[in-house]
């Protein structure tokens, strides 16, 4: 297609996002065609187009334990669901989604710490949202598509700078430039059927044109990729249609690099929020319900009431993602790297508040809006605008016995939070139907500086340490009603040391003991946008006299402070690897979670005053020739409360000694795979053991263990002239296992059904 045709065909719904990404396309479409027409230059390309970023371990040299999937490991398994489906096949590693398909709301947990307690970065950039601490990975859909590889690193400290790593952290390199020019159109099909009578067929659709322009005039590479996602999900109502786009420029001189990435995904989806009681298992009606609310009878084993959500309840999202990264090579032992860049997100979600009456969403006389009846069938939408700039520069210096980088971060977050009523019955007749009955601004200031050395002691000796120093200030202002504003700093010092040896050509040893302490998310201060049902800022308070007054210097909530001692051997030759690691942690203060969820099915969680992980992980395989191999991973471990209480009732319920909610203490995976240049196929098989739901050792609430196996087959047809046909298959839940995934108190969520996966790639 022409340059007009392909500018016009690219609109993505944030016109913001898609006017800067019109003009970044036309730039480098025209550069394309500048750099194409030139002559009698006679340029080198002097660098290889690889991010290596400082936060990526290296084998037999960075005593970390982690694991690695590369372009060609994404290539064969990636093809609709996301990054956390993907992940879960390493070691220690589980998801869950709370749609059950793996498409929408899709969580990841490394040792059994969910990805709140996880540094995540693309690109070596944050992405853990720095008021909440989640990462929400449908903000940008097929992502992989534009990648080249992830590690995910083990342990705490794993990550120098960023969100403080607890059970490790994930560093996706989004790096889609390849040597040579090519198109690729790719289209995928998945399809479930439900019911045995009058069934229902349930399909997810998946659509993507990249074009990658290879080597230009021996500096040039750029990038283009539109997308397409769109499932009916699995439980009721939980769709969603999600596009993505990814463009990207990059120039490579003698000694520099620069690289411009713009990529998002504005999306829709149905609220599935809700988990559903554990009896629904193995109904295969009432496991697909997508409820906004349930009791259940004194049995525990039928509902009492149960209410639908309502198919208003839609979210819309965008959040375009703006980078550039410039390397500068001064001298064969200096390097100057800076990473600027912006993220912003603006959206909405719409659910039900039928429950909610006239003081509650704030209407009467005394808001301007007098009435005596209450709303009736409300439904509120919650609006989020989120901005947040960042400054990632570092040193890098070669001083002969090793590297050392120095690096500091900037990153300023702010946000605007309202509601307002979407739709409601029986309003007033002046209603203002841009009312908001709560509004607050939040911030979020992130500064340190960091400094990672590692030195060669000898050859096969190297030494590895990390001191980081942050500041972080989280602060609320403008709250509409209440007046509550606060500004809370925190300043942590989180140091690590480690040690690598290589006893042989095949053999190493590392050892690491890191120290990281983390504030707790702004809920933990102050849900603001639950306050006009209730909530109440979680500081020390002055009751005398009837009227509350807060000591915002004083929140409850506490600092988490975690101590990691991890030990490991390495052993690698021509057909085999193997690894096995020890880990010890001592965790003060930790937010563990109490068993409960507020109205949007997040748990709500407490200070410990200390517990205890520890835990061995095994992780290996093996090639036989002619292409078969077979590699897997398990994980033994140790998750208790030490010391803790709780008040219920009016009575304080010690818990010391439980185990800790969200944890299972086994895991294991495990693949069986043939590839040569044509065929590649693969079974692949998890297990995931048993887990509570809440720290009170019901045995009611718990995550039954659970097995599920996976087969992918894919063939490569090349046809002509450098044209490449892929073919794909997948078999999801191949057995057809009735399973939940996780669970959060008595409400759980379960697992898509045996499902499929059909594809077709071709690329000129």
């Amino acid at each position: 297609m022409n340059n007009s045709t392909l500018l016009t065909w690219f609109r993505p719904k944030s016109w913001r996002a898609g006017k800067i990404a019109t003009t970044i396309l036309a730039f480098c479409i025209d550069l394309s065609t500048v750099c194409a027409q030139e002559s009698g230059r006679d340029t080198v390309y002097q660098l290889n187009p690889v991010i290596v970023l400082p936060t990526q371990a290296t084998e037999r040299e960075s005593p970390v334990t982690f694991s690695n999937l590369n372009r060609a490991d994404l290539q064969k398994q990636y093809s609709t669901q996301d990054v956390p489906v993907l992940l879960s096949q390493l070691p220690s590693t589980t998801f869950y989604s709370e749609n059950g398909n793996g498409l929408g709301y899709n969580y990841i947990n490394l040792r059994g710490f969910d990805q709140r307690r996880l540094s995540v970065m693309v690109n070596g950039i944050p992405q853990n949202d720095p008021e909440d601490h989640n990462v929400y990975w449908i903000d940008f859909p097929d992502v992989l598509s534009s990648s080249s590889g992830i590690q995910v690193q083990r342990g705490a400290g794993s990550a120098f700078y960023g969100p403080p790593a607890i059970g490790g952290s994930v560093n996706l390199i989004a790096n889609p430039f390849q040597r040579t020019p090519n198109v690729t159109l790719e289209s995928a099909m998945g399809f479930q059927e439900i019911g045995s009578q009058n069934s229902t067929l349930l399909t997810t659709r998946k659509f993507g044109l990249s074009v990658n322009s290879g080597i230009v005039e021996g500096k040039y590479m750029m990038y283009a990729r539109l997308g397409k996602i769109t499932s009916d999900g699995y439980r009721e109502r939980g769709w969603v249609d999600m596009n993505s786009y990814f463009l990207g420029a990059a120039r490579f001189d003698k000694n520099s690099t620069l690289r411009i990435h713009l990529y998002g995904g504005p999306f829709t989806d149905g609220l599935v929020y809700t988990g559903l009681p554990k009896f629904a298992q193995k109904d295969l009606s009432l496991r697909r319900r997508n409820l906004s609310d349930f009791g259940l009878d004194s049995t525990g084993n039928s509902f009492s009431y149960a209410v639908g959500r309502r198919p208003q309840e839609v979210e819309n999202f965008s959040q375009p993602h703006y980078e550039i990264l410039h390397d500068w090579k001064i001298s064969p032992k200096l390097t100057v790297a800076n990473t600027l860049f912006l993220v912003t997100g603006d959206g909405y979600f719409d659910y039900d508040a039928s429950w909610a009456d006239t003081s509650l969403l704030r209407i009467g006389t005394r808001y301007g809006f007098p009435t005596n009846v209450n709303p009736g069938n409300t439904l509120v939408r919650g609006f989020v605008s989120n901005k947040q700039w960042g400054w990632l520069p570092r040193i890098e210096i070669d001083h002969g016995k090793g590297m050392l980088t120095l690096g500091a971060e900037l990153r300023i977050h702010r946000s605007t939070h309202y509601g307002k009523i979407a739709y409601a019955e029986s309003l007033p007749a002046n209603f203002d139907p841009d009312h908001h009955f709560y509004e607050y601004a939040g911030e979020k200031d992130i500064v340190s500086i960091y400094g990672h050395e590692m030195y060669r002691l000898r050859e096969d000796l190297t030494l590895m340490a990390d001191a980081q120093l942050v500041y972080n200030r989280y602060g609320i202002k403008n709250e509409k009603y209440l007046h509550n504003e606060f500004s809370v700093p925190y300043v942590f010092f989180n140091p690590r040391i480690g040690v690598n040896y290589n006893l042989n050509v095949e053999w190493n040893v590392y050892g690491s003991l890191s120290l990281t302490s983390r504030e707790p998310r702004l809920r933990n201060l102050y849900a603001a946008e639950d306050s006009y049902f209730g909530a109440t800022p979680q500081f020390a308070a002055d009751t005398t006299g009837g009227a509350v007054r807060y000591n915002f210097s004083k929140p409850i909530a506490k600092p988490e402070r975690l101590l990691d001692l991890e030990a490991g051997m390495g052993f690698r030759n021509a057909i085999a690897h193997a690894s096995l690691n020890l880990f010890w942690m001592e965790f003060y203060d930790e937010l563990v979670k109490s068993g409960a969820v507020d109205i949007f099915g997040q748990p709500v969680t407490g200070n410990a005053d200390h517990t205890r992980h520890a835990g061995i992980e095994f992780d290996g395989s093996i090639e036989f020739g002619n292409g078969f191999s077979v590699g897997g991973n398990s994980t033994l471990s140790f998750n208790r409360l030490v010391a803790s209480s709780v008040i219920s009732s009016g009575a304080r319920i010690v818990l010391d000694g439980n185990p800790i909610a969200g944890f299972p203490d086994l895991l294991g995976n495990v693949r069986l795979s043939y590839d040569d240049e044509t065929v590649s196929a693969s079974l692949s098989g998890k297990y995931v053991g048993k887990s509570y739901t809440d720290n009170f050792k019901n045995e009611q609430n718990t995550v039954d263990p659970y097995t599920v196996l996976d087969a992918t087959v894919s063939t490569v047809i090349r046809v002509f002239a450098g044209m490449e046909v892929r073919i794909r298959g997948e078999v999801r839940n191949l057995f057809n296992n009735l399973y939940l995934m996780s669970g959060e108190g008595s409400a759980f969520f379960p697992a898509a059904e045996r499902n499929y996966v059909v594809g077709l790639s071709l690329q000129l």
